[in-house]
């Protein structure tokens, strides 16, 4: 019996010590992968924004306007590594009920660092735009550290710097802030006098956008929690603004931040437990099973011998 005992302690101890390296990084690399069939719908929200009105051919103050963003997973363009997601937001004024605006986007990235690739016909609006940095989200295990980050309006990579750790709702998350430089991202051709400027017809004006956009991100997926920015856009005419085509703070709502929570959850369960807390437990377990296993195989032997 003792000797039974014994291998059966020896082949779990074994068993063990296999199973730990196994889960940490095979296992645990394989859950660590963005999902290939993402489908998920983000509301930003703010208040008091001013905004040009084309309709109204008139600007507007003190409006409430939310953002609208809808990614949705390419999965026949994807693959094992890489997962491409398409994008659409529209920017809508509540009181009005009319868009103000809206972008598309496409862009493959990376299952685990979450960094662009140039591939899949990645574009904007519809344009091909040769996309690198983070994409849509961070790596998973995001690290203490700056990254670089594409932005949309403007068509850049840019830095985005780590900034400190925060709780939101109990998830902790590393906050990351990114500031995009006034920079010129189209034209507009507007009225004279809608400019303030003399004469009749129209004139040709640099559409210049700025923001200050901060992350809230989930470091064990790399998930964005909550989203701020604090954009700026205007008609300039002689590197003169001459008209505000949108200012305003935009927010995650609150419904939005705990369906991003919710969202995290699972990966918050599983990626701890196969990376630290089971293979801790088998590898401590493991030497223990062996020596128990030996100490008994040891003493099985001593009775066999006393017997004869």
């Amino acid at each position: 019996m003792r000797r039974t005992v014994a291998v059966v302690c020896i082949a779990l101890g074994v068993f063990s010590l296999v199973l730990a390296p196994l889960l940490r990084f095979w296992m645990a690399g394989a859950v660590m992968k963005t999902p290939m069939d993402q489908y998920n719908e983000t509301t930003n929200r703010g208040e008091d924004v001013s905004y040009f009105s084309a309709e109204e051919v008139e600007q507007v103050d003190g409006a409430t306007v939310e953002a609208y963003t809808t990614v949705r997973a390419d999965v026949a363009a994807s693959d094992e590594d890489i997962v491409v997601w398409d994008q659409f937001t529209w920017v809508k004024d509540i009181d009005r009920d009319f868009a103000i605006l809206s972008t598309t986007r496409r862009a493959g990235h990376d299952r685990v660092s979450g960094e662009a690739v140039d591939c899949c016909d990645a574009s904007v609006n519809d344009e091909a735009v040769q996309q690198s940095g983070q994409a849509f989200k961070f790596p998973f295990l995001t690290e203490q550290r700056d990254y670089e980050m594409f932005d949309v309006p403007t068509r850049q990579t840019l830095p985005i710097t780590f900034e400190g750790v925060e709780t939101i709702q109990g998830v902790e998350t590393y906050r990351f802030e990114q500031v995009v430089e006034p920079t010129k991202i189209n034209e507009r051709t507007l009225p004279r006098s809608l400019l303030g400027l003399e004469g009749d017809g129209d004139v040709t004006a640099d559409e210049v956008f700025t923001v200050t956009r901060t992350y809230w991100i989930e470091p064990t997926t790399g998930a964005p929690i909550d989203l701020i920015e604090d954009q700026h856009r205007g008609a300039v005419v002689d590197g003169e603004e001459r008209l505000v085509l949108f200012d305003g703070e935009m927010r995650f709502t609150d419904a939005t931040i705990e369906q991003n929570i919710e969202g995290v959850q699972q990966g918050l369960t599983m990626l701890p437990l196969l990376r630290t807390t089971i293979p801790l437990v088998l590898v401590v377990a493991g030497p223990a099973l062996l020596a128990i296993g030996a100490l008994l195989l040891v003493a099985a032997r001593s009775a066999a011998a006393r017997r004869h």
